[in-house]
């Protein structure tokens, strides 16, 4: 069997194409400036509010009863106060520290009602709770501290009619825990 080439007029017909015309919207250039500006506007007011949000959420204020600080520091030295406590419950204040270059946070609010009546007792009670154990001496201040099993210490103890919790980021050692609250004042 013979291969015929197809004839030249039916090989023209298949390379006919169709074409419709794409008509594109017109632009209208004011609309398009109308809607960015809107566009705009919305995006600066929702990062304004989600800024005043977050400023509002972490805003620090100053305790309005008196805390300690180590001796011939002022606060600005440590940052400020945080509020640690949430809105609606007792006001909890702290500030970060170091301890030979140990990242420290000290909180502090007023001792409880409930610790006055028995306050050694009561401290020593809670302490357990964070197991905070072992009993230090600082010049008549009782200091309980636990460490966990991954190095970090808490220290619990009472100045000032204050209920002060300190949370280290490594164990540091007894001598400075120590020094430490006996600087407190």
């Amino acid at each position: 069997m013979e291969y015929k080439k197809p004839n030249k007029h039916i090989e023209e017909r298949s390379k006919v194409t169709v074409s419709f015309p794409v008509h594109r919207p017109r632009v209208n250039k004011k609309l398009f400036v109308i809607i960015g500006g809107m566009v705009a506007i919305i995006g600066i007011l929702v990062v304004g509010i989600l800024l005043y949000q977050h400023r509002a959420g972490t805003a620090t204020s100053s305790p309005d009863y008196q805390t300690v600080l180590p001796k011939g520091a002022g606060i600005e030295t440590f940052g400020g106060w945080q509020r640690v406590s949430p809105p609606g419950q007792d006001p909890v204040f702290a500030y970060a520290d170091t301890i030979n270059e140990v990242p420290i946070s000290v909180s502090q609010q007023p001792l409880p009602e409930s610790f006055k009546a028995d306050t050694d007792k009561n401290v020593a009670e809670l302490a357990k709770k964070f197991n905070a154990t072992i009993e230090i001496d600082a010049g008549g201040t009782k200091i309980y501290v636990g460490t966990s099993a991954k190095g970090p210490q808490s220290a619990i103890l009472t100045k000032n009619n204050l209920l002060i919790l300190i949370k280290s980021q490594e164990k540091i050692n007894t001598q400075t825990w120590v020094q430490y609250v006996e600087s407190l004042q």
